[in-house]
């Protein structure tokens, strides 16, 4: 072989482990970056979660303090708890009306603005913005008057419990 033929596969063999040699660093960039990225979603889910626990500990400690008697409920364990002074007073299966979980709410914080008295059958807690009702499990989704909003339902003594408990002004936490 002559010099020529020899320093042109030297060149190429060259260009090739040059092209080889940069794909593989530029692959292993894109899979830092890539781990990178993957890392910064996980915080940011971290740092969402870690504010709604805030609140939420925000909430029962600014209650806690104001002698009122309030309200929280889990809407994925189907669980609540009437609560005062930080201290549990009745625990309850709350399970939603509706055969799905709605989507997250815009607030979590709610405000009782109607009780609505009648038999133990008929009673109704209205809170607003967002619009949750908690009623009777014996009343008929057909009897209500709206089909909008979060419906709850409770057994008669939840319900009892908790209607005479509560007053209008009072609050609700719900964690979804």
């Amino acid at each position: 072989m002559g010099p020529i033929k020899r320093s042109i596969r030297t060149a190429l063999a060259l260009a090739v482990a040059g092209i080889v040699l940069c794909s593989s660093v530029f692959g292993q960039e894109s899979d830092e970056a890539r781990s990178l990225r993957e890392r910064e979603r996980r915080v940011r889910t971290r740092i969402e979660t870690l504010k709604k626990e805030q609140e939420f500990l925000l909430f029962q400690r600014t209650l806690a303090a104001a002698d009122s008697k309030y309200l929280i409920l889990d809407l994925r364990t189907g669980k609540g708890m009437l609560k005062y002074r930080g201290r549990i007073l009745r625990n309850f299966n709350c399970p939603l009306a509706g055969k799905h979980l709605p989507a997250a709410l815009p607030k979590r914080i709610v405000t009782l603005t109607g009780k609505m008295d009648g038999s133990p059958g008929t009673r109704q807690l209205v809170f607003t913005d967002p619009l949750v009702i908690i009623q009777s499990k014996h009343v008929s989704t057909g009897k209500a008057k709206s089909k909008q909003g979060l419906r709850i339902m409770l057994g008669t003594k939840d319900l009892a419990a908790i209607f005479f408990a509560l007053e209008k002004g009072s609050l609700a936490y719900i964690i979804n």
